[in-house]
């Protein structure tokens, strides 16, 4: 037994040293970051794929060509296995999905079904193959520096759009349904801008106190800093909780490194307004924009009235929950199993609320694989490397707390490769465990 588990190690280790994985993968990382369409077709009207649509087919046959060894994998870390049982119950109730849809005739909605469930394996699979190259220090190193790279142009694209340099980057359609918010390369949902930048921070932030880990100090504090910006500009609301719930539990699990990032973010931003001050500027305008001027009384925050703040700021999320609720208390048939995967067909549309939107489509069973792989997350021990553990379960904490009014950790079309860059930053806050001592 111990000879078999060694040889699969072994063999773990030799994939783990190849090189077209490793430019694959950059490619992925990349395509997380870059959503602008590379290929336009028409089944539903304007339909377009994506980098990561290509690329996802290398990473699908990749992982069937290494089928034995990956599950092997997958079963001896439970966050990999979990999330893999909660995918799979949802290739199951993708039946429900089809049926449903044939028998309403809206047989475009099965197509549309199979490329999210594409989309969920190809995030999953890349999830796995970061785990195995980023065993080797110098490769997650890579990964960090080009995560930074692409969180900074993506921040100057952004930025470049509030200055007048760069245009609109989405469709007349998009422009029209998201009232035309600059968001650059990353989507034309506003949470899409908000939550990339605010996982990327709090993965920056977790590796900026662990100096073992060799990563430039100063390309961290870069990051950081744009990171903040881009999420100060992206005016999505749910992100703006996140990262307050993420400041929340920092400051309690270690006050004195929070208040010395304070400083750091603080200097950072006054080099910066010496430079420019207009970006703040546009930062005021926006938060104003999508939060103060959206109060009906600004005494609603000093009063920590969070219904009044839910009513004023929600987007009408608060109509659609009970919408659910009321659907799923006259269907109580739809609530141990669900209706399919990805199947809203019956109640219209999403409930902007995960928790609610997984019980319609996979039900409690669903939930409860989901929610089980969240939590797991909290039992991961970090003896050493202190911060990347905050990190990892501030991050968590903040995307639960925020999934009571998105769904921006799953596989819907607005909310593009957030899940996939979710499972990359959190290969890069589990993997270190693994290094030994120098």
């Amino acid at each position: 037994m111990a000879t078999a588990s060694k040889k699969m190690q072994a063999r773990v280790f030799k994939l783990g040293k190849s090189t077209f994985l490793k430019l694959l993968l950059f490619g992925i990382l990349i395509s997380y970051f870059y959503n602008l369409a590379v290929f336009k077709y028409s089944i539903t009207g304007s339909n377009e794929l994506r980098l990561y649509d290509f690329l996802g087919l290398l990473i699908l046959y990749q992982f069937v060509i290494n089928l034995d060894l990956l599950l092997w994998f997958i079963n001896r870390k439970r966050y990999l296995r979990y999330l893999w049982t909660f995918i799979r119950w949802c290739l199951f109730m993708m039946i429900f999905t089809f049926l449903i849809s044939y028998i309403t005739g809206r047989l475009t909605w099965i197509l549309r079904t199979t490329l999210f469930m594409y989309h969920f394996l190809t995030f999953y699979f890349s999830f796995v193959f970061f785990l195995i190259l980023m065993r080797n220090p110098k490769v997650l190193r890579q990964f960090v520096y080009l995560q930074i790279l692409m969180a900074i142009i993506a921040t100057l694209v952004v930025l470049g759009q509030h200055f007048g340099a760069i245009a609109y980057l989405w469709s007349d359609i998009d422009k029209k349904a998201y009232a035309g918010f600059l968001s650059g390369i990353l989507g034309p949902n506003k949470i899409v801008l908000g939550m990339v930048m605010m996982t990327s921070l709090i993965t920056f932030i977790g590796l900026f106190f662990e100096r073992s880990l060799k990563i430039n100090r100063i390309f961290l504090i870069a990051g950081i800093l744009f990171t903040i910006i881009a999420l100060s500009l992206s005016g999505s609301r749910t992100s703006y909780v996140g990262l307050l719930v993420f400041a929340l539990y920092f400051f309690v699990k270690s006050t004195g490194k929070f208040l010395y990032m304070s400083v750091v973010v603080g200097i950072g931003f006054l080099a910066i307004s010496a430079y420019n001050s207009e970006v703040f500027t546009i930062i005021a305008d926006v938060f104003n924009g999508r939060v103060t001027d959206k109060l009906s009384d600004p005494s609603l925050i000093t009063q920590g009235d969070v219904g009044g703040l839910y009513e004023d700021l929600g987007a009408g999320r608060k109509n659609l929950s009970v919408k659910y609720i009321d659907y799923l208390l006259t269907h109580l048939y739809v609530v141990p199993f669900g209706s399919g995967f990805n199947n809203f067909i019956l109640v219209g549309n999403s409930a902007h609320n995960i928790y609610l939107t997984l019980i319609n489509e996979v039900g409690l069973v669903g939930l409860y694989f989901y929610v089980r792989w969240l939590l797991n997350y909290f039992s991961i021990e970090y003896r050493r490397f202190k911060y990347l553990g905050i990190a990892m379960k501030g991050l968590v904490l903040s995307m639960m707390v925020t999934l009571l009014f998105g769904e921006h950790l799953y596989v819907y079309r607005p909310v593009f490769a957030i899940l996939g860059l979710f499972l990359f930053s959190t290969a890069i806050l589990i993997t270190p465990r693994y290094y030994k001592k120098v």
